[in-house]
């Protein structure tokens, strides 16, 4: 059947170049707060606990952030240290293969954070979707209601966070390329508006395959 082979190469994409693997990215810097606060970041992403059901499959995510918030003056210049973004989160990834379509969709969510103050993700939940494009995994994330991002003056405000993935490997490196996008949220009606903040394109990748070698640069 035709959606069993898809969900059944999706499985085997992790299986064989996912799951057990870790990717470090570059460092990220970004503007929130209309400008009012500089973010730097670098995610260290591990990939494991990979389960198969006859209609799908779920596996988590742990995500290593470190980093720095920085409010900026009138010139855009940080001028003092806002706030850490350091945490270490665990998501669950729960994929379903709908028989009507034979297309993989699901839900990402929020499990743990080792966040000391509010995490801006806590109790968060996405709908996925994924997908294979050639040689790649794409996964699509969209946010289910908002987070509680940081806003002036030690606030927060309803902020929703959708993202894109793609997984690829060559010469045996896996690479991840993740674009996002963020959006205010009307708390009473939930809809949303583009907060106009641009995030770079994050890439990461191994710097060890599992065997602790080193891939050559």
């Amino acid at each position: 059947m035709e959606s069993t082979s898809s969900t059944r190469r999706i499985v085997d994409f992790l299986e064989r170049n996912v799951i057990g693997r870790a990717v470090v990215s570059a460092p990220v810097t970004a503007m929130t707060n209309d400008g009012a606060t500089e973010v730097t970041y670098v995610d260290q992403n591990l990939f494991g606990n990979l389960t198969v059901r006859a209609d799908g499959f779920s596996f988590d995510l742990t995500s290593i952030t470190l980093g720095r918030r920085y409010g900026v003056d009138e010139h855009g210049e940080p001028v003092e240290l806002a706030g850490s973004m350091d945490a270490v989160r665990v998501y669950r990834y729960d994929m379903t293969e709908r028989s009507s379509t034979g297309e993989l969709l699901g839900f990402g969510r929020f499990v743990s954070s080792t966040n000391v103050q509010s995490d801006p993700l806590a109790g968060t939940c996405f709908v996925v979707r994924m997908t294979l494009d050639g040689d790649e995994l794409i996964v699509e994330d969209t946010q289910i209601g908002y987070g509680d991002f940081p806003a002036r003056g030690g606030r927060r405000r309803p902020v929703a966070l959708d993202g894109t993935y793609r997984y690829s490997v060559s010469d045996g490196q896996l690479t991840v390329q993740f674009d996002q996008s963020t959006y205010d949220v009307d708390p009473a009606s939930l809809q949303r508006t583009p907060t106009g903040e641009e995030f770079p394109t994050q890439h990461s990748e191994e710097h060890t395959d599992r065997d602790g070698q080193s891939f050559e640069r």
